[in-house]
């Protein structure tokens, strides 16, 4: 074999060496992709809190977001291990965008008050207020999940 050849040969080689490794990282990091929820309107006083580790920590914020009377709390996943949770108190119906997976609700309002959740394809779910409960909602409902009542 000629010298051009085994250069070329040689360049192929270690091209295939530095791009292999970063090939096989591609899906790792597409999976680490996230998406943002969101929970449409959003009143004066009202709030978001993104990018909360999942997990403990995002139980203990969920907890700490709901500590006041009248307060509805949800956590919802961001698609990358991550929590976003909304803080929310006035009443009404909103629309929900990029709901997907690990939906908790913490509901520490008055009275007889509920969250609600629906879709078209799994119809309602509920949380009513207690303000000790966590409610944990299946993966396969919250993606379905297009609209929210507090109250």
């Amino acid at each position: 074999m000629g010298l051009r050849k085994r250069a070329a040969a040689a360049v192929v080689t270690l091209i295939a060496a530095f791009l292999l490794p970063l090939a096989a990282q591609a899906p790792a990091q597409a999976a680490a992709t996230a998406w943002t929820p969101g929970i449409s309107p959003m009143h004066d006083g009202e709030w978001v809190k993104r990018d909360v580790q999942g997990g403990e920590a995002a139980e203990k914020a969920l907890k700490d977001c709901a500590r006041a009377s009248g307060i509805a709390c949800i956590s919802v996943g961001q698609g990358d291990g991550k929590q976003s949770i909304f803080h929310l108190y006035r009443c009404g119906t909103r629309s929900l965008s990029n709901f997907i997976d690990a939906l908790t609700v913490i509901n520490n309002q008055t009275g007889a008050a509920e969250v609600r959740f629906w879709g078209p394809n799994v119809g309602t779910y509920r949380a009513p207020a207690h303000p000790s409960t966590i409610w944990v909602f299946p993966n396969e409902a919250t993606y379905d999940f297009s609209t929210v009542t507090i109250c």
